[in-house]
C-alpha cells in the first residue's frame, strides 16, 4: 500500500503522531486497544526505531525515537512510510514537531520550516490550480489563548503575501500544516500517512481462513485482519491433478497479508481422496456443495489444531453457484464452526479495489488451476435439497475419506515453500 507524497522534504522532527479513531469508542477497556497498538507499532518499527518511547492522550500515542531530545532520521521517517499503511488500528501517523505550549513555539518551528516544505511543494505541483493551502488547527487545550480560526488567520495573513502563488483552501488543501494544541504541547506537522484504520491486531482472536488463489478470499482475510483477528490460512489441493504452482501461490498471497499481522501459519490439504470417492459415487450436480461441505469440516478439524475460534470465506452471494443463500446454508450446516464472510454483500469492483490497494491481485490474477477445477460439474445445482445432499453423503465412507485428507496435510512456510507433515491433525476430532 502507498502512503505519502513524494514530494515531502525531510525535516527536523522529535515526534510521531499516531492517530486512531474506532478505539477512541471505547470504554473502560480503550487501555487494552491502545496496548495492543503500541506493541503493533513496536513489532512495525523495531528495526528502525529500536525500543521507541509512547505517551498516550486521548485519540493520540506520541511515539519518540529512543533517548530524550533524539531526532528521527530519514530512515526512520522513511519505515513510518512503509509500515504504517500495513497497521491495523492507525487511522494515520504524522512525523512533526512536539514544543512547549507556546505561540512563540509554534511560530518559531512553523517559519522555520515552512519555506523549505513550500520550495518543495511548488516545485512538484506546477498547475496553479494545485497550489492550494491551509493550516488547519486542533485546539483540544481549551485554556489556549487564541480560537484555533484565530491561529490559523494569523498565519494566513502572513504565509499568503510571502508566497502569491499559494491559494487558500480550508476543505482540501495540497498543502496542509496541522496544529494540535493540547495541554501537554503543540504539535505541528506537514504530512499524514494514512493507515488501514479498524482495530489493531490480535484484540480481536483468531480465525482460519480458507484461502483459495482467487481475488475474493485474500481480501476477506484483509478485512477480517483489519478488525483485529489473527487469521490463519488453509487452502486446498488435488495433487497430482493441480500443479504446485498452486500451493506457492498461495503462500505468495499469505505472505503478504502476513505484513497485516503477525505470521498467520499456513496448511494445506489434499481433498483429492474426497473428490474421487464425490465423482465416482455422487451425482454431478451435487459435487461442488459436497466439496464444499467437506472443506468445511476439514478446515474445522485444521482450525483445533490451531487453536482457531472460527473460519473466514471470501463467499460473495450469488458470484458463483455454491454462493446461492440455498447452497450456503446447505454447506454451513456441515460446520461445527462459525462461519465469518465479512464480503458477503460486496461490489466486485470494490473486492478488485482492495485487491489491488493491498497488493494480491496481481498474484490472484496469474493463472494457476486449483482444486475447485478438478472434476468440475457441467452443471453445478443452484438451489441444493439438503436430503438431497445428505442422501450423496451416505454412499461415501466419509470418517475414512476426511482421515486420509488429513493425513495428506501438510504446514508451510510462506517465506521459502518447505512444506512439513501437520501431525496434530492426524487425530484431530472428525465433525460429522
Amino acid at each position: 500500500m502507498s502512503s505519502s507524497p513524494s514530494w515531502q522534504p525531510f525535516l527536523p522532527c522529535n515526534a510521531v503522531c499516531c492517530r486512531y479513531s474506532e478505539i477512541g469508542t471505547k470504554g473502560r477497556n480503550r487501555g487494552s486497544f491502545v496496548r495492543r497498538l503500541e506493541e503493533g507499532l513496536t513489532r512495525a518499527l523495531g528495526r528502525s526505531f529500536g525500543q521507541p518511547r509512547f505517551e498516550v492522550e486521548r485519540g493520540r500515542i506520541y511515539l519518540y525515537p529512543g533517548a530524550e531530545g533524539a531526532l528521527l532520521t530519514e530512515g526512520q521517517i522513511s519505515s513510518l512510510r512503509q509500515e504504517i499503511p500495513n497497521l491495523p488500528g492507525i487511522s494515520s501517523v504524522s512525523p512533526g514537531w512536539h514544543c512547549p505550549r507556546t505561540l512563540e513555539a509554534l511560530e518559531e518551528y512553523v517559519w522555520r520550516t515552512l519555506p523549505t516544505v513550500v520550495e518543495a511543494f511548488l516545485e512538484s505541483h506546477p498547475a496553479q490550480g494545485e497550489r492550494t493551502y491551509a493550516m488547519r488547527v486542533n485546539r483540544c487545550d481549551k485554556s489556549f489563548p487564541l480560537l484555533a480560526a484565530e491561529v490559523e488567520k494569523r498565519f494566513a495573513e502572513k504565509v499568503l503575501p510571502r508566497w502569491p502563488q499559494l491559494t487558500l483552501d480550508l476543505k482540501a488543501p495540497a498543502l496542509r500544516i496541522g496544529v494540535d494544541l493540547r495541554s501537554s504541547g503543540i504539535f505541528v506537522d506537514y504530512e499524514r500517512i494514512p493507515g488501514p484504520g479498524g482495530l489493531p491486531a490480535g484484540s480481536g482472536g483468531q480465525a482460519l481462513a480458507l484461502l483459495s488463489g482467487g481475488i475474493d478470499s485474500p481480501v476477506a482475510c484483509y478485512e477480517m485482519i483489519r478488525r483485529g483477528t489473527c487469521v490463519d490460512f488453509v487452502t486446498f489441493h488435488s495433487a497430482p491433478y493441480t500443479p504446485e504452482a498452486g500451493l506457492t501461490k498461495i503462500c505468495d498471497l499469505a505472505r503478504v497479508l502476513n505484513h497485516f499481522q503477525h505470521r498467520g501459519r499456513v496448511a494445506a490439504v489434499n481433498l483429492l481422496p474426497l473428490q474421487k470417492a464425490v465423482r465416482d459415487r455422487c451425482e454431478e450436480k451435487f459435487r461442488t456443495v459436497l466439496y464444499r461441505r467437506s472443506m468445511m469440516r476439514l478446515a474445522s478439524a485444521v482450525a483445533s489444531c490451531f487453536g482457531d475460534e472460527a473460519l473466514v470465506t471470501g463467499e460473495n452471494l450469488g458470484q458463483v453457484a455454491s454462493q446461492t443463500l440455498t447452497n450456503m446454508r446447505v454447506i454451513e450446516e456441515a460446520s461445527p464452526m462459525m462461519i465469518l464472510r465479512p464480503l458477503l454483500v460486496y461490489d466486485k469492483l470494490d473486492i478488485m479495489r482492495v485487491a489491488r490497494q493491498i497488493g494480491t491481485l496481481d498474484i490472484s490474477q496469474i493463472p494457476v488451476p486449483d482444486s475447485c477445477t478438478v472434476f468440475a460439474p457441467a452443471s453445478p445445482a443452484t438451489g441444493a435439497s439438503l436430503a438431497l445432499v445428505k442422501a450423496n453423503e451416505e454412499r461415501l465412507e466419509l470418517p475414512e475419506l476426511l482421515r486420509e485428507c488429513l493425513r495428506q496435510t501438510t504446514t508451510m512456510s510462506p517465506v521459502n515453500y518447505a512444506a512439513y507433515p501437520l501431525e496434530e491433525a492426524w487425530e484431530a476430532p472428525l465433525p460429522l
